[in-house]
């Protein structure tokens, strides 16, 4: 017969308690202060590439930050629009564009000019253009 349940302590010692497992201790106060001497400038030089990366992105996107400050009035109506924005030169210049410039195209029957035989061309009124949404 196979017993499942086990009593409390029945057939069933105590582990003895152990001591944590601690990294071991220089024996020498010599060996301790070289070891930190020889971590010492590695530990500054990477410190130093930290802080100096830190200090690089900060100074690269003062371009950026400027230029959000000076065309925070264009883009806001250009938001209010709809249309797309794009950063140039480092954030310190923009393009605007409406998107529904890509809903145009050239007039099949004019070809662009929007006259035909010195006449007005009828599907785009003239102007070359037509919406691609009204394609006759």
């Amino acid at each position: 017969m196979i017993n499942i349940s086990n009593f409390t302590s029945k057939d069933n010692p105590q582990a003895e308690p152990r001591a944590p497992v601690r990294p071991p201790r220089p024996r020498a106060p010599d060996q301790a202060a070289d070891t930190t001497a020889q971590a010492s400038p590695a530990r500054f030089g990477r410190i130093l590439v930290i802080v100096g990366r830190v200090l690089l992105s900060w100074l690269a996107a003062i371009p950026r930050r400027l230029g959000d400050r000076l065309f925070v009035m264009n883009d806001t109506e250009a938001y209010w629009r709809g249309w797309q924005i794009t950063k140039t030169h480092g954030g310190l210049a923009r393009r605007y564009r409406d998107p529904r410039f890509d809903t145009l195209a050239e007039c099949p029957k004019c070809h662009g000019p929007g006259v035909t035989a010195d006449l007005p061309c009828v599907p785009c009124v003239g102007t070359g253009r037509i919406t691609l949404g009204e394609v006759s």
